[in-house]
């Protein structure tokens, strides 16, 4: 094979999904979407990093890492639906219909527009009281408040390029969503420098850059949809919501959504335990311990995507594979993914845990901790520690958080949308929730940050053995309907 042949190999978005070395394939699949999630986090690292170092230093940090959780909560459940889709058109290419699959793109586009409008106004108009029902600290509410509201504006373009991406990855085509990222990102940061440096907008800043790129990022997804090379394309001139399509759509996503926002909704109660917790013995204020723990959220969110990446892959595997009726691929897939999500959690685990401090120090540097002027060196060391802290225990564990979205992602490729969803209720959010309001909260050995910590690998391993007991009756179910079909077929 010639170095152009090889190149080519490469660039070419289309990888089978139900024939081939599964080995070779599902990191070909993965990898794109790992360099995405990456780019992503990437471009909102940098609005917190040039705010902290060219804005209104650790306040306007603050004031952006605060909207972390709440945003994921209430986006959750709408890109979740994208799952749906994502679950729909790979189960039309795996039986190859064309049309359904159509019709899927157009369905999808417009439950996209139409969701997105919605958060725009939801969010525009809720975000000063989401904000103080988290407790944010005084100090920096308004420049969340304004950071949020941007934020929200953008969700149409940020809801179809979400939805964009699911259906390119649902067609096998994991590539053309990570170019239209790269080229709009590189872009966003040209434009965060030019905001804050040279128009001192800070967050706001930050946020119109962020706004003009994700209408970037959804009008190259769409171009690459409308493709006449794909299994099936976008049509810029017919706008329709299609009954059977639109319903298997939200039949599958809005509990892939609904799992996603409760999820997050409990991490909204440990959000507000971090945001008004201090400690006046060791003079630990809230406004530090903020800024610590989401230093170390920015660097878990990088461990997380590119674990969740080889997870989110399987529902499309799983999808094509199910829907092509390959029964020998379902399990095989399964443990695959399993082996590269150890691979990878374990690695960035340990790496994060080596490199601890040099990590949490790209985002708490002594500069966002001077005010005019003066170094608050206190106030610095402390951060730091609330930091390294965090990391050490939920990085070094995240790779159990791998493991259970495999397995929730798997069920759902199978076409059981709701069990995950109610496993994640009980093992995850009750669980959560019911430690930081009756145990945390009341018990003086528990109120640490350290126990807080603690919550996040506790309900993963709980997860993970609650999927252990039941992947095997979906399995069986899986299975029978594959032989029902195999023997249909043959008498036919």
């Amino acid at each position: 094979m010639s170095i152009r042949e090889k190149i080519h190999q490469i660039l070419d978005h289309k990888i089978d999904l139900t024939e081939g070395n599964f080995w070779k394939n599902i990191p070909l699949y993965t990898i794109p979407m790992v360099l995405l999630s990456l780019l992503q986090l990437l471009y909102s690292s940098a609005d917190q990093i040039i705010v902290a170092n060219f804005g209104d230093g650790y306040v306007s940090f603050n004031a952006i890492g605060s909207n972390t959780a709440l945003i994921n909560l209430i986006i959750g459940v709408f890109v979740g639906i994208g799952v749906g889709a994502n679950v729909v058109i790979a189960k039309a290419k795996g039986k190859g219909n064309v049309e359904k699959a159509h019709k899927t793109i157009q369905s999808s586009v417009i439950l996209a527009l139409i969701t997105g409008v919605f958060l725009a106004g939801f969010g525009y108009v809720l975000a000063p009281i989401l904000l103080k029902l988290l407790d944010t600290p005084s100090l920096y509410i308004e420049k969340a408040t304004w950071y949020l509201r941007i934020y929200f504006l953008g969700m149409p373009a940020l809801m179809v390029f979400n939805f964009g991406s699911a259906l390119l990855r649902g067609l096998g085509d994991s590539k053309r969503p990570l170019y239209a990222l790269g080229a709009c990102g590189i872009f966003n940061i040209g434009l965060n420098f030019l905001f804050v440096c040279a128009f001192g907008l800070d967050v706001i800043g930050v946020g119109i850059a962020t706004i003009i790129c994700e209408i970037l990022q959804a009008l190259l997804i769409l171009f690459f949809l409308a493709k006449k090379d794909n299994f099936a394309s976008y049509s810029w001139k017919e706008w329709a919501l299609y009954g059977p399509e639109t319903k298997e759509i939200l039949h599958h996503g809005i509990p892939a959504g609904l799992q996603a926002a409760i999820f997050s909704f409990s991490n909204i109660f440990i959000q507000k335990g971090v945001n008004g917790f201090e400690d006046p013995a060791s003079g630990l204020t809230s406004d530090v311990t903020v800024a610590g723990n989401t230093a170390s959220v920015q660097i878990e969110h990088y461990i997380w995507n590119c674990m969740n990446a080889f997870a989110v892959a399987v529902a499309a595997l799983i999808s094509q594979n199910y829907g092509a009726h390959k029964k020998k691929n379902l399990m095989k897939i399964f443990w695959i993914s399993m082996f590269y999500e150890t691979v990878v959690g374990i690695s960035l685990g340990l790496f994060s845990f080596a490199f601890r401090y040099q990590l949490i120090g790209l985002f708490i540097s002594r500069e966002s901790f001077t005010i005019d002027g003066v170094f608050l060196s206190d106030a610095f060391e402390k951060a730091m520690k609330v930091g390294t802290t965090r990391l050490t225990i939920v990085g070094l564990t995240y790779v159990l958080d791998g493991y259970m979205d495999v397995c929730s992602y798997y069920i759902r490729g199978l076409g059981h949308s709701k069990t995950p969803t109610i496993v994640t209720v009980l093992c995850v959010t009750f669980l959560r929730i019911f430690f930081v309001v009756v145990i945390w909260r009341n018990v003086t050995f528990f109120n640490t940050l350290t126990w807080l910590y603690w919550i996040w690998p506790i309900t993963w391993t709980l997860t993970i053995a609650v999927y252990a007991t039941i992947i095997p009756s979906f399995n069986k179910k899986a299975y029978d309907h594959i032989d029902r079909h195999s023997r249909a077929t043959q008498n036919a």
